[in-house]
């Protein structure tokens, strides 16, 4: 290995290709052994000597990550005329590139605190978890395609996230990563480096195998949840003459065997920005659509939907009743950059024009809403369920259905609609909430505390699902804790960094 690590280019090439197959390992290939290829990379990471080399190994690192995980994103660009193709770099290289950064000085900081390379990689594995969490959160944040989403794809392993969440379980997928490494490495202290990795690990394994295998049967109740998913292309989505068309899909959807569910309370979901229109302008044709499907007081009908008010425009869904009236509101939150708003709009003026991107306006309603026989509901829309912290600051003592609705016909027969189904099963089980995801394209499931699919629609075809709404958990670790977890295992671990090296340093100097 020494031998081709010399050439410097080479190895980058090597770092970079192992990271880019490392994203194998996620939704929807799932190849979870791959795991150890990116622990290979992180490895190759400790012998470089100077910091301007470490950044770049790391960076390199992070680029194969992002650009082969987050390609789809350049999708979009493809789809309406609001997009243009010349902006794809954008997406497949501009973005990883920027991403990649906080890897490479995850990598810098690592070697800063560290006198030998065990150390080093000992330290590489805290600070990129520690990154990724500043990645999740600066900027507005993006925690899109953090390497904890790799246990999303097993019944099994998911469960550790109802324990420390997603940040720390990053720490767990880079630490058993590089498990194979320190032992066939000459590290003097390997096997000490090996047990302060594997018990934690170990720990961690044995509990979300107990956690599942000894989980409550998921108990259910008689209210039911319908999830239509229409599959309208997005570049027919805003055709105005399909319109018609595409809101008779909808209805027929949701009118299959509407006579079997009389008498029993249940929520049809419509997908985010479910047809061409908005409100208020709409509000005729919602009651008339809301009395038509919903035959029974019992029945409500959630619709994803535009509104326009004054000179604003938001991004928001409404509950409707069988008498055509619009029983709550909500208004999206938290917004994609560069997607449904222009961040420093005065600097990004040309490419503000260049998109013609008319700013969405934030929400500010962050109350929940409380159905007869079906108890508190939170509202997510499309990018939202990325959020923990903001999730968990909304929840109220007796949330019982999550709901996500989203429009991932943006990006196509790709990779994405995958992670974005991985990431909402994710969030069910940090929370212990059952999460009802409709999707305009796919996938659409309702997925249970465990991050189970009780039902589910696949990617490209359309459909309705009707389920029993599971009972959520009384609660769980990471919800009673958050991100205290994360800090206190950071913490713990660069406190035993320190007496490591303190050690290090009394050896060297005798050694003198």
């Amino acid at each position: 290995m020494k031998k081709y690590y010399k050439s410097k280019f080479l190895s980058n090439i090597i770092i970079f290709c192992s990271a880019s197959i490392a994203t194998f390992s996620i939704p929807p290939f799932s190849f979870f052994f791959l795991i150890f290829v990116l622990g290979f990379g992180i490895y190759l990471i400790t012998l470089r000597s100077s910091l301007k080399q470490t950044f770049i190994a790391g960076w390199f690192l992070g680029f194969g990550w992002f650009a082969f995980g987050l390609y789809w994103i350049g999708s979009a660009f493809m789809v309406a005329d609001t997009y243009h193709k010349v902006m794809m770099p954008l997406a497949i290289v501009i973005l990883p590139s920027v991403l990649a950064i906080f890897w490479g000085l995850a990598c810098v900081f690592a070697k800063l605190l560290t006198k030998k390379n065990q150390s080093s990689l000992f330290l590489i594995i805290v600070f990129l978890t520690l990154f990724e969490y500043l990645r999740a959160k600066l900027f507005t944040g993006f925690p899109w395609l953090m390497p904890s989403i790799i246990l999303s794809s097993n019944e099994y392993l998911i469960q550790i996230f109802a324990f420390v969440g997603s940040f720390t379980a990053n720490l767990f997928v880079f630490s058993f990563s590089i498990l194979p490494f320190v032992l066939i490495s000459n590290f003097k202290s390997k096997y000490i480096i090996f047990g302060l990795l594997s018990i934690p690990i170990t720990i961690l394994l044995f509990s979300s195998f107990f956690r599942f295998y000894n989980k409550d049967i998921e108990k259910t109740n008689n209210n039911l949840i319908t999830l239509v998913q229409p599959n309208i292309e997005q570049k027919n989505k805003w055709n105005l003459e399909k319109r018609k068309a595409n809101l008779n899909k909808l209805t027929q959807l949701s009118l299959q065997n509407v006579n079997e569910y009389k008498g029993i309370n249940r929520i049809i979901i419509w997908p985010e920005t479910s047809f061409e229109g908005s409100i208020p302008n709409e509000m005729k044709l919602l009651s008339e659509i809301s009395k038509r499907i919903l035959t029974d007081q019992k029945a409500i009908l959630v619709v994803g939907l535009l509104r326009v008010d004054t000179n604003k425009l938001f991004n928001s869904l409404v509950f409707l009743n069988s008498k055509g009236n619009i029983i709550h509101q909500y208004d999206k939150i938290h917004l994609v950059p560069f997607g449904e708003y222009i961040p420093f709009r005065g600097k990004f003026t040309t490419i503000a024009n260049f998109l013609s991107l008319k700013d969405f306006s934030s929400g500010n309603i962050k109350s929940n809403f409380t159905l007869k026989g079906l108890g508190n509901i939170l509202t997510l829309i499309c990018y939202e369920i990325l959020f923990t912290e903001e999730v968990i600051s909304r929840l109220s003592k007796n949330t019982n259905l999550l709901i996500n609705i989203t429009n991932d016909a943006w990006f196509g027969k790709t990779i994405g609609p995958y992670q974005h189904l991985a990431l909402a099963k994710i969030k069910a089980v940090e929370l212990g909430i059952p999460l009802a995801r409709v999707a305009n394209t796919g996938i659409s499931a309702l997925i249970s505390p465990y991050g189970e699919e009780i039902t589910k629609i696949p990617l490209y075809e359309s459909g309705v699902r009707t389920a029993k709404l599971t009972l959520p958990l009384k609660n769980t670790i990471y919800r009673r804790y958050g991100e205290i977890i994360f800090i206190v295992s950071i913490l713990f671990l660069i406190f035993i960094n320190i007496i490591y090296n303190i050690k290090i340093g009394r050896e060297l100097k005798n050694e003198k």
